[in-house]
């Protein structure tokens, strides 16, 4: 089946060109309206018209990818880096622009799933598959005045599967390949006329390869084992009342490598943890305003076996919210609170902590439909922390359209940070002194649309005052301001009716307040390029290549890399098709975080269905 274009974005009211995965192409064939961006709470935006930077990834292009971890696909995104130690279940943190994961909030279907037994509150991708997912925004820069605390780098919102299609669907999928992988799905989903149900089953186990680099002499493989399971649905009670919710389990076993690089060492050690998260709404109409009241909970439960002994490490957060919208002439108003609580315990043979906050938020946005041409959102947020006292954070952006092919979009931003439960409250490692930090960022972009393609570009910029960071024993605060800033390129072009090019660069520097070197493991340069072919109306075949350079670990710089990979499909029906996938398909030697082994060639082959 033929997607709308490399990524499935193409609309014909020109969508933005929202990186090497989104690329759009402004053609009349193809109209898939407005889209929902996280860039704006509560409000249809066009692409075109969206005055922050947000990447769309959908479910064809997870597909068409062949990826099997969710952050390697992410990875390829303008400004976007991640840093695996080891395989699929190794730790793997997501950076937007140069920003660890600790400034990046992550959302599935609403629930904040970041970690808050994590030293800092952050969101390990290391276990989340491509399996059950629909749709992903990422969206850049300071986020505080939607989102509060942790969204200083950006926000990453999942949704896993939907209902598109009325009546009862479902799809299956099988794999296997390399190291003994085996990966199962199963989803289901459902749309009447009242409501819609969708589920998602996955399954994963991989023999691995060794965390620790195998180059330095480490011949032991490092497995790992996940089973998932997600739904969501939705009920009108009323034409005015409507219900829903949404929830995740998931359990998972993963070995590892003590310190990955170190010589000498057991090589034995193992992380065994379960977490779930559940968030349920009502959305009532009342005339000239719309309601919706929801809760939310998560919590995280892991043992870290290190040594022979145990470590857990129990997170938990619970939520209320209300988001209310009305319109104002030219004006929508979406407006809203949120209370939120979260909490973390260590149990260790080291020494027990614990320690808990909380947080209260009040917020308004408005989104000015000046005219055609001109759409301002204005934000801002009050949050009343129970150890830091006020914060107040602000965002404005404009979109501005010369004419339908040709965006100028520009965004300032505040935020902030607060410690994290483990950050103040650790034995031995807390700081009860540490403040929030605060942030401001600045984006300034432009994007041409043409017939058969899209260029644009995009120049940003993030200071962090009061960085928090850790020096032995305990953490400390680092006066003055680190910064990061760069530029993003992207482009896509449909070279004939059949095959696609698309591609982005980022260039990223960064100096950190106390030592004015470059952030680590940020890289200085990073190259994405992808041709997609229809070769025959079955085949397809699919190529991407990555380069990186300039990147650094807290040892001294790691070598530049090329890495390819290939995606081959095979349509059996309409409903079906074959599908083989080549990792690293050079061989190539490299290391993203120094001391630790990334996947040799390796080859997968699969089949999925939908009935």
């Amino acid at each position: 089946m033929k997607r709308p274009d490399l990524f499935g974005l193409r609309a014909a009211t020109a969508l933005t060109a929202v990186s090497l995965c989104g690329a759009a192409f402004a053609q009349d064939d193809y109209d898939l309206g407005t889209l929902t961006l996280s860039a704006n709470r509560g409000e249809s935006t066009e692409l075109s018209r969206s005055g922050v930077t947000v990447e769309v990834v959908t479910k064809e292009d997870l597909e068409q990818s062949g990826e099997t971890l969710l952050a390697d696909y992410l990875a390829r995104l303008p400004g976007v880096s991640v840093s695996s130690y080891g395989g699929i279940g190794g730790l793997t943190y997501m950076r937007i622009r140069g920003l660890s994961s600790r400034y990046v909030g992550v959302y599935v279907d609403g629930i904040d799933v970041t970690d808050t037994s994590a030293p800092q509150i952050q969101y390990d991708f290391g276990t989340l598959t491509t399996a059950g997912i629909s749709r992903i925004e990422v969206l850049k820069g300071s986020q505080s005045a939607l989102y509060g605390s942790e969204a200083i780098g950006g926000v990453v919102n999942i949704t896993t599967n939907r209902a598109t299609d009325e009546g009862l669907t479902q799809s299956v999928e099988a794999e296997y390949g390399s190291y003994d992988t085996r990966k199962l799905g199963y989803n289901l989903s459902y749309l009447g006329t009242r409501g819609s149900f969708a589920s998602s089953l996955s399954y994963i186990k991989t023999d691995g390869y060794s965390a620790a680099d195998e180059d330095d002499g480490n011949d032991e493989a490092d497995g790992h084992e996940a089973t998932r399971l997600s739904f969501s649905g939705d009920y009108a009670l009323t034409d005015t009342v409507t219900v829903g919710g949404a929830a995740f389990w998931e359990e998972s076993s993963h070995e590892y490598d003590e310190f990955g690089p170190m010589d000498g060492v057991t090589h034995d050690e193992k992380v065994e943890g379960e977490q779930y998260g559940a968030r349920a709404f009502a959305r009532v109409e009342t005339g000239a305003v719309s309601h919706e009241f929801s809760a939310q909970i998560f919590e995280n439960d892991r043992t870290d076996t290190y040594e022979g002994s145990d470590t857990e490490y129990l997170g938990q957060r619970r939520g209320l919210g209300y988001e209310g919208q009305t319109e104002l002439g030219a004006a929508t108003l979406t407006f809203g609170a949120d209370y939120m609580r979260e909490e973390f315990e260590v149990l260790s043979a080291w020494g027990d902590s614990d320690g808990d906050y909380e947080t209260l938020g009040i917020w308004a946005q408005a989104d000015w439909h000046l005219n055609e041409k001109l759409e301002l959102v204005t934000a801002l947020r009050h949050d009343d922390h129970s150890e830091f006292g006020g914060k107040t954070t602000g965002r404005i952006s404009l979109a501005y359209l010369p004419n339908p092919d040709l965006t100028l979009r520009a965004s300032v931003g505040t935020g902030f940070r607060a410690p994290s439960p483990y950050e103040l409250y650790s034995t031995g490692s807390g700081n009860p002194d540490l403040e929030p930090e605060t942030s401001v960022s600045y984006e300034l972009g432009v994007e041409q649309r043409f017939g058969t393609g899209f260029v644009g570009a995009t120049l940003f910029r993030t200071e962090i005052t009061d960085l928090i960071d850790y020096n032995y024993p305990g953490y400390v605060q680092i006066d003055g301001d680190s910064w990061t800033q760069g530029v993003e390129l992207t482009g896509g072009l449909q070279l004939t009716d059949r095959i696609e090019l698309a591609g982005a660069y980022t260039w990223t520097d960064s100096e950190d307040a106390q030592t004015k070197d470059r952030l680590i493991r940020v890289p200085l340069r990073d190259l994405s390029l992808s041709l997609d072919a229809e070769v025959t109306d079955a085949f397809r075949a699919g190529i991407t290549v990555q380069h990186v350079s300039g990147l650094t670990d807290s040892t001294g710089d790691l070598d530049d890399y090329t890495v390819a990979n290939m995606n081959l499909r095979y349509a059996l029906t309409d409903k079906a098709e074959l599908y083989l996938r080549v990792e690293n398909l050079f061989d190539e030697d490299y290391q993203v975080v120094k001391g630790y082994g990334t996947s040799d060639r390796a080859a997968y082959f699969g089949v999925r269905a939908s009935f």
